[in-house]
């Protein structure tokens, strides 16, 4: 019975040993060639060698760093979903114009730069932002590009977007530089460029990420940027009359204190800024604080919400001009800050954990200052930016003993004589509405409004707290007091010394 069974199953039987036979062999030589492939793709993220192409300029300097290099987690699984749709399929050298880009070709500096090179020139990708203040809405890319002067290659914009793997293929419209070759002209330091890109149907879609590519608009991608603010639809429009509030924040550069407890002086100056009605203060975080001043950072940004803490990482394309360097990547923090929150504010301002924008006379808060300055500004309805003159109030010059030392700025009462002039070292609070590109002191470029105003002194000044660029000032003529934040002491001593508290210090 038992044999004729097996005889009448022999068949089936054999099959399916068969069968499991060849899934085995599948699997072995399947984990073999994902091994090979997962080796393939660190050497795409740069945990091994990145790969080196020959290029006219000095070649980019890869630095040995302390982190897994990796892109932004939202940017993989963009792709990665994306791609499971079928829409990086194909030839990515032939028939196909424009496939959607793969995360394996993409080449990051680190994980905050991707990076291209075309001709003899490198791009660092650092962000996108959809700009919809024109009429003809456009993206914006943000970019460390190695030259100043140009010429810049024939460059387009494949625009992706969530709803399908066709992208819009758009030449990019203008690109500028933010800098001046006069201020420093090095071959091989890259410099912050904004590239726009003109959005075709803006009424029905806005990109999800934007790629980069040059020379044929069908050219496959190995770079893509998630499109910021891609979810505002809405043009924005200026505010119907002075007595309307006006929301106020602050970009401020990368702080760097390795060696020196910021935490008082922090502490002060936030304290300070909310007191002159600054909702929110952004600053990039490089990893250059002390352990105290991270613990009272963190209190503001992750418990009490008035400071928004960004991670970067510097781009370290050449060991030298570190100097020149570090201001260019302000320029790119700054437009960062400026295009990430230009749909939330009515003003920006932008100046340095010693610098404050002082409302002075009757005036006691940002709110009051700019309807007064929108009030006296009778020839232009829609200004760019209100910029400040400089007054050093230099620690050089002794602190007044009958005020609380362990507060700065309280303390230091004492200026310089004389203010700088309008074009060394202002500051301003930015329209976000018409500003497209701006430096550390003062737009660079606007739309569609007046340039920036020179605010007359007694409505208000930036005062500056750190030592003199020209020592004679110290003497000659004869420095003043100067106390008008006294009028702050009370509510900015109680704010403080109530965060000390909660931070256990007292």
């Amino acid at each position: 019975m038992v044999y004729k069974l097996l005889r009448a199953w022999r068949t089936p039987l054999i099959c399916v040993a068969g069968t499991l036979a060849l899934l085995l062999v599948i699997q072995q030589v399947s984990r073999k060639s994902l091994a090979g492939i997962t080796s393939q793709e660190k050497q795409w993220k740069g945990e091994t060698a990145v790969p080196k192409v020959h290029v006219a300029v000095d070649s980019p300097v890869d630095y040995p760093v302390d982190y897994p290099v990796d892109a932004p987690t939202d940017l993989e699984a963009i792709l990665r979903e994306n791609g499971k749709h079928h829409w990086a399929q194909g030839s990515r050298r032939g028939h196909q114009c424009a496939p959607f880009p793969r995360y394996e070709d993409f080449v990051f500096k680190n994980p905050d730069f991707q990076w291209v090179v075309e001709g003899n020139l490198s791009y660092f990708l650092f962000g996108a932002y959809y700009d919809c203040r024109p009429a003809a809405p456009e993206v914006m890319v943000l970019a460390m590009v190695t030259t100043v002067k140009g010429p810049h290659p024939e460059a387009y914009c494949q625009l992706w977007y969530a709803d399908g793997g066709q992208p819009d293929l758009v030449p990019v419209s203008d690109t500028k530089v933010g800098w001046y070759d006069a201020w420093g002209n090095v071959a091989g330091v890259a410099y912050p460029t904004m590239l726009s890109c003109v959005v075709p149907e803006p009424d029905i879609r806005v990109p999800q990420l934007v790629s980069l590519v040059f020379g044929s608009p069908c050219a496959p991608a190995r770079n893509a940027l998630v499109v910021v603010n891609a979810e505002v639809s809405q043009r924005p429009r200026p505010p119907p009359n002075t007595q309307q509030r006006l929301r106020t924040g602050v970009c401020v550069k990368f702080l760097d204190f390795p060696d020196r407890d910021m935490s008082a002086r922090m502490v002060e100056w936030l304290e300070l800024l909310r007191l002159l009605g600054v909702e929110r203060v952004v600053a990039y975080d490089i990893g250059q604080l002390t352990a105290n001043t991270s613990h009272t950072l963190a209190h503001y940004s992750q418990v009490d919400g008035l400071l928004q803490l960004r991670q970067h990482r510097l781009l370290a394309e050449l060991p030298d001009h570190r100097a020149l360097r570090a201001c260019l990547t302000e320029v790119l923090m700054y437009n960062d800050c400026l295009y990430r929150n230009m749909y939330e504010f009515d003003y920006l301002g932008v100046f340095d954990v010693d610098e404050v924008i002082m409302p002075l006379g009757e005036l006691q808060s940002y709110q009051q200052l700019l309807q007064e300055l929108q009030r006296f500004d009778v020839n232009c309805t829609a200004r760019t930016s209100f910029c400040f003159r400089n007054v050093y109030f230099p620690e050089e010059l002794a602190a007044d003993p009958a005020l609380p030392q362990h507060f700065y700025m309280l303390s230091h009462v004492t200026r310089v004589a004389e203010h700088l002039d309008a074009r060394s070292a202002i500051k301003c609070l930015h329209s976000p509405l018409y500003v497209t590109l701006t430096h550390n002191h003062f737009p660079l470029h606007w739309r569609e409004s007046c340039g920036p105003m020179d605010v007359p002194l007694h409505f208000g000044q930036m005062q500056h707290y750190r030592h003199v660029d020209d020592l004679t000032t110290l003497t000659r003529p004869t420095p003043v007091r100067d106390d008008n934040i006294l009028r702050f002491r009370e509510k900015l001593l109680r704010n403080s010394l109530d965060i000390h508290r909660r931070l256990g210090w007292t």
